[in-house]
């Protein structure tokens, strides 16, 4: 029978928990994460997983080890990871508990132990490598600082192209229409974007329009699309630069939900072609409240800006 084990998949839009072993997976979700800062601590990141966490209903006794994959990962500093587990233990008794970015959850559920690296591409990006002991990380720096080619980065696009047709500025027609069906009229758009409980997956939200657009041809979303599908490559084979020599046949996966867009995925996986050929593309396996579980229970060495665990 497969060990009892606590998986959360903490991502921005949602977050995902799962129970594993026994019977049968248990599931339930709750609303996303925000990255730590602009007034979010680690008592509100912690009481997001609490909340999807309990309604997994009894837990065993004493509880198992829980994996997090946790979107904004590489903004948390010691105290606040220790902060987390102090209140996930308080509430929950757990004790092993191991923490990392969505990345590595992401791609521990696509390659399991198999070295590679996995590009995760959903509000945020973030690309994870691993070979052996030796891990990289690109990327996952926020809609700020970073997350090139992310849903957030399709979605500023999209409304910008939309807006500048208002303006007379060039633009889309076809992403201003878009725009309009999604949130309401020019007028209302501003309001329902910075009005939003979380501006970055209102913006984000706007990326699966970018993505039909473009897969019907639209210039503008064609060129929005084409760009990002560089960025995301970019990210990917920086990853791999890192740890595999340029001619190595090596496992590259995808995960995210920018990547179930067929055209996305389709110039994500041409551009990496192009620069890194020997790169074998390999469908994920399982998604990264899979490898949340995965964590949860494997004995993996912390690694900064990775993985953090109390065992």
């Amino acid at each position: 029978m497969t060990p009892a084990a606590l998986a959360v998949d903490a991502g921005q839009t949602e977050i995902r928990a799962a129970l594993t072993g026994g019977r049968g997976p248990r599931t339930t979700t709750a609303a996303g994460v925000e990255r730590l800062g602009r007034g979010v601590d680690a008592d509100g990141l912690a009481a997001g997983l609490l909340a999807a966490l309990t309604a997994l209903g009894p837990l065993p006794a004493p509880p198992p080890p829980v994996g997090i994959g946790l979107s904004g990962f590489e903004a948390a500093a010691e105290a606040d990871l220790e902060r987390m587990h102090h209140l996930l233990h308080e509430r929950l008794g757990v004790e092993r508990v191991a923490i990392g970015s969505d990345g590595l959850t992401s791609l521990l559920g696509a390659l399991g132990d198999r070295p590679g690296v996995v590009v995760a591409a959903g509000t945020g990006t973030v690309a994870v490598g691993r070979s052996g002991d030796r891990w990289a990380r690109v990327d996952g720096w926020g809609s700020l600082l970073g997350d090139a080619g992310s849903g957030f980065a399709i979605g500023r696009a999209g409304l910008d192209a939309a807006l500048r047709r208002v303006d007379g500025r060039g633009g889309s027609a076809v992403l201003l229409r878009a725009a309009a069906e999604r949130f309401g009229s020019v007028e209302e758009l501003p309001g329902a974007v910075y009005g939003a409980p979380v501006p970055t997956r209102a913006v984000a939200s706007f990326a699966a329009d970018v993505a039909r657009a473009a897969a019907k041809g639209d210039a503008a979303a064609k060129r929005i699309v084409g760009e990002a599908a560089t960025e995301l490559a970019r990210t990917a084979c920086a990853a791999l630069d890192r740890l595999f020599e340029p001619g190595e046949r090596v496992a590259l996966s995808y995960t995210g939900s920018l990547f179930g867009s067929e055209e996305i995925r389709r110039r994500f996986l041409a551009a990496v072609a192009r620069q890194r050929p020997a790169a074998e593309p390999v469908p994920p396996a399982g998604d990264s409240l899979a490898g949340a579980a995965l964590l949860a229970q494997r004995e993996l060495r912390p690694e900064p800006g990775i993985l953090w665990r109390v065992a």
